[in-house]
């Protein structure tokens, strides 16, 4: 009797020690980050900035060449004062001159209102380089999960299937949908509370239908993982 209640305490003991003897497993799906950047739209602002800054240094260089060229008439004007023959030359430079005005006006027409312009294409390149805009809506193929916005963000979050049910994705912005479709693989861990965790790891992008994407390099699992995508 003796030896069978030493027993039964020595497996009390053993199953209290057991860690994971009162942990819950938890089957949250794993989520990772996007951002999603308007390259269009960049692209288009760095031409009007570009359209900008040339008008901006032919009209500095006009100013520079009048400045050049009524000096030179200053100085043929004091040789014919002082019987030179040079009223050729001083023809030459009026007309000169005055092609130069002419395009001076240009540039400054076409630069009206760039002062004020220009700060506000930087401002939306800086904008859009964050990632800000509006995503329709975000559709898990294979499932009947389909998300719609009103508002803008700079990243949008979307889970994993924690037993790899789905990998695919539809993101529609602006109307335009574009696909991109996951890999990963994925692994358990037990959290502060004894929850048994499924997380994801080794994410990558497999295809998408975006022009371009940075894709993952190192330390690519779950709640760390921002992928951004390029259109």
């Amino acid at each position: 009797m003796k030896n069978s209640l030493s027993i039964f305490v020595i497996f009390l003991l053993i199953i209290s020690c057991d860690p994971c003897d009162d942990c819950d497993s938890v089957s949250f799906e794993p989520t990772i980050s996007l951002i999603f950047i308007n390259q269009d739209s960049i692209q288009s602002i760095d031409d009007s900035l570009a359209i900008i800054s040339f008008n901006d240094s032919s009209l500095a260089a006009n100013i520079d060449s009048l400045s050049i060229l009524r000096d030179s008439l200053e100085t043929i004007n004091d040789s014919i004062q002082n019987g030179g023959d040079l009223n050729s030359e001083k023809m030459a430079l009026e007309d000169w001159i005055m092609s130069r005005q002419s395009d001076s006006l240009l540039f400054v027409i076409k630069n009206l209102g760039t002062d004020t312009i220009t700060p506000i294409l930087n401002q939306t390149k800086a904008s859009i380089n964050t990632g800000l805009l509006k995503v329709d809506q975000i559709e898990i193929l294979g499932t009947s999960n389909v998300s719609s916005y009103e508002d803008s963000a700079t990243t949008w979050s979307i889970p994993l299937s924690y037993n790899k049910d789905f990998n695919q994705y539809e993101i529609t912005i602006a109307g335009i949908p574009r696909l991109i479709e996951l890999s990963y693989n994925t692994f358990h861990e037990l959290d502060q509370e004894r929850n048994v965790l499924i997380r994801a790891k080794d994410i990558q992008v497999v295809t998408t239908t975006f022009d371009s994407f940075d894709n993952c390099e190192e330390n690519c699992v779950d709640g760390e993982t921002i992928f951004t995508f390029y259109f």
